[in-house]
């Protein structure tokens, strides 16, 4: 037996019930916003770990050296894009949708260029 869902939505603080469409409508901006929030404190976790929770990580990959290789050096190694899409995701906090947005690339291949430019960075640092 199909079980008919029920849909409600708060107006001024009362369940008013809507059809599934009026409320995936409605929560979509807030989906969207939780999802925006969640993907900002990833990238922000993923700068912690980068930058060891340092407060400046531009002065901490200027001045970082790991096993007598600067990071800096290691940076300097990539292209110009490679370090523009890191800057963009690490440094300005956009997330890969809006990096994609602005550049005109898809979210899935800016996220393929990100994980093949950190493994990029990980063989140059640890070889």
């Amino acid at each position: 037996m199909h079980e008919h869902r029920r849909f409600y939505i708060k107006i001024k603080g009362v369940p008013v019930s809507v059809t599934e469409e009026t409320y995936r409508a409605y929560k979509r901006p807030v989906w969207r916003e939780r999802k925006r929030r969640e993907v900002r404190a990833e990238h922000e976790l993923s700068l912690d770990l980068i930058s060891g929770g340092i407060a400046d990580p531009r002065a901490m990959f200027e001045n970082a050296v790991v096993d007598g290789d600067s990071i800096a050096a290691a940076l300097a190694a990539l292209t110009g894009e490679e370090r523009a899409l890191l800057e963009g995701l690490f440094f300005n906090g956009l997330t890969e949708r809006e990096y994609a947005a602005a550049t005109g690339i898809s979210q899935k291949n800016v996220n393929k260029k990100k994980q093949r430019i950190l493994a990029k960075l990980k063989n140059i640092l640890t070889s």
